[in-house]
């Protein structure tokens, strides 16, 4: 199964030669959820990380559903 994955915030720094432009494709096992997603990438399912495919914000159980665009956000803090 094939997805594409954005990271924004700090996100983007978690992988070397990340481009914001293409994102990053991904081949990932079929009937992969977003927590599975997220291990892949060493990026822990906490309260702070938001997974958004076709405009719905996923819980870490949700399956992925191939040729998804997958848009990962990370809660920053400071004012």
């Amino acid at each position: 199964m094939n997805v594409t994955v954005k990271l924004f915030g700090d996100l983007k720094r978690k992988i070397p030669d990340y481009s914001p432009e293409n994102g990053l494709e991904m081949d990932i096992p079929e009937g992969s959820k977003v927590a599975d997603l997220l291990a892949l990438l060493g990026i822990p399912t906490s309260p702070g990380t938001t997974v958004i495919m076709e405009g719905r914000v996923l819980p870490s159980e949700e399956k992925l559903i191939n040729g998804s665009l997958i848009n990962l956000f990370h809660v920053m803090y400071g004012g």
